[in-house]
């Protein structure tokens, strides 16, 4: 969706005028001054992206104001800040650890027929790794061009008709999916949607399927843009419009209807280099949200305000923002994903 790392989200929204309510700003043009240095792109992007988040905040729930504001945005930040400024930084490059992680709970008997569906897909990167290993992928994403660029890079694929420009709230989806991916996506969602969009996830997967939430712990941030002007540990100004913990996570696919949510004993992306795959469980799951109260007190919270490594580290060691949605409502027993 927009980029997220494993050392954090460095870019956001910016709104155009043109969307209704959007910040204003001169347009750079050659006739009005605009940054000229990397520094001032990035005050600018920040500067920019915290009012408008403030403006989305304002907006009503289920507007079209609201959705034209969210789409306005990414669609332009990405063409015009981030790629004028820090070119590619509007991606995820998480795709390996996401790709083991989908592999890891599907059989390799089910490549050929399973559906996998990538909510915040950007130019799809995911879908074309998962593509030219057998999967079935689909993707949704806010800014229009990105999926131009996803469009392109899966046609070799015959796969560029499964990923469209829009909203998730208005998505029919044409089949239901085994496995729906939220690549350092719910942190950028308007919290009073949270609930709506896990909801509509749920709907969507099939009778047995696994919803996939990576995002970067609240215990290490601000992750978004904002983190380069506020002292950490500060609450995210940027399009960050809600960081989460793992127990938040829980609360939140819970209530949405999952039967289950699975942990990891620690960050996947630890393994990356290995080609290997932690197993998720709801050990995991309980042992994060346990370590997490533990934080709050006695050692932990001097290793959490030691800085930004420090805590990031602690994080992905010991409660990894990385969670697992378990659908089943067939009776059948679960035993979590597949071994390392």
């Amino acid at each position: 969706m927009t980029d997220i790392n494993y050392a954090g989200c460095d870019s956001c929204i910016l709104a155009m005028t043109g969307a209704a309510g959007a910040v204003e700003i001169a347009a750079m043009d050659g006739k009005s001054a605009g940054p000229a240095t990397f520094q001032e792109w990035r005050q600018h992007h920040y500067e920019t992206e915290r009012q408008y988040a403030r403006q989305i905040l304002e907006t009503p729930k289920g507007s079209d104001e609201r959705r034209q504001l969210f789409q306005q945005a990414y669609s332009d930040v990405i063409g015009n800040i981030i790629e004028n400024y820090n070119p590619g930084a509007g991606e995820t490059n998480y795709t390996d650890t996401v790709v083991g992680i989908v592999k890891s709970l599907l059989s390799s008997s089910r490549k050929h027929t399973a559906k996998i569906f990538d909510l915040g897909c950007g130019s799809g990167h995911l879908l074309v790794a998962l593509a030219k290993d057998g999967y079935d992928g689909y993707g949704i994403d806010v800014s229009q061009a990105s999926i131009v660029q996803a469009k392109q890079d899966l046609s070799p694929f015959a796969k560029s008709e499964h990923v469209q420009h829009g909203d998730i709230l208005d998505y029919n989806p044409p089949t239901n999916f085994d496995v729906i991916v939220m690549d350092n996506v719910i942190e950028h969602l308007v919290p009073d949607e949270t609930s709506d969009i896990l909801a509509k996830c749920y709907e969507m997967l099939d009778r047995e399927g696994y919803l996939v939430v990576l995002t970067p712990h609240s215990f290490s941030g601000p992750h978004d843009i904002s983190k380069y002007f506020v002292p950490f540990g500060s609450k995210a100004e940027g399009f960050h419009l809600k960081e989460f913990s793992f127990t938040d996570m829980n609360q939140f696919l819970m209530h949405a209807g999952f039967q289950e949510v699975w942990g990891f004993p620690f960050h996947p992306r630890l393994l990356g280099k290995y080609h290997l795959t932690p197993k998720p469980s709801e050990w995991a799951a309980r042992k994060s949200m346990i370590l997490e109260k533990v934080a709050q007190h006695g050692p932990f919270p001097k290793l959490l305000r030691l800085g930004r490594t420090s805590a990031r580290m602690v994080t992905a060691l010991a409660f990894p923002t990385v969670a697992i949605g378990v659908k089943r409502i067939s009776g059948t027993s679960s035993n979590g994903g597949s071994s390392m």
